[in-house]
């Protein structure tokens, strides 16, 4: 099984790690892990796949895996949902307040939902994507509007405010999370 697991990875963003001795039942003896995570760099939380018999699905997923493979199960079946499995986990968020997942236009906060509009998410999502880094405020109002700003508009500051608001109300004070940099743009730390 597990050759053919690493043929079927062959060609993916995936390393196949394995232990070379069996383990007791409640320990991994395979893990499949992004690539950029084999190597040490910095990223997403990695996905857990659990796999068994059917009885042993509710308690994988209790004990907080992302998917679970029922026996039997294919190579083929592993890598897509190891696909699957590492596109939901690039719409998760952790911050020092809890873990916040970002799909379509609902924000999901340990405190609640948030649904932003279109232009609030494409702003949103511009932000997370380049979490760390200052976006600077053209590029948010290009992601708007497809179209160059005005010098003189405040459209992507009012739309930073409403998501802001939408946030704080969803996330408590812990929803303060956009910060502005100073002749740079807009930030998410």
């Amino acid at each position: 099984m597990c050759e053919r697991i690493r043929a079927s990875l062959r060609r993916s963003p995936f390393h196949f790690l394995t232990t070379e001795e069996p383990l007791p039942a409640d320990e991994a003896e395979l893990y499949v892990v992004p690539a950029a995570e084999a190597q040490g760099l910095p990223g997403r939380g990695v996905p857990v796949i659990a796999w068994g018999p059917a009885e042993l699905m509710r308690t994988a997923f209790l004990a907080g895996c992302d998917d679970f493979l029922k026996e039997p199960w294919t190579p083929e079946e592993l890598g897509l949902r190891a696909h699957a499995a590492l596109s939901r986990a690039e719409r998760r968020y952790s911050f020092p307040w809890g873990e916040v997942s970002f799909e379509g236009k609902d924000l999901r906060t340990p405190g609640g939902l948030a649904t932003l509009t279109l232009q609030e998410s494409r702003i949103l999502r511009a932000l997370l994507r380049n979490r760390g880094r200052p976006v600077p405020r053209e590029a948010l109002a290009y992601s708007i509007a497809d179209a160059p700003p005005s010098r003189a508009s405040r459209a992507v500051d009012v739309h930073i405010v409403a998501v802001r608001k939408k946030v704080r109300g969803a996330a408590g004070e812990a929803g303060r999370f956009i910060v502005c940099v100073r002749g740079q743009g807009y930030m998410v730390p």
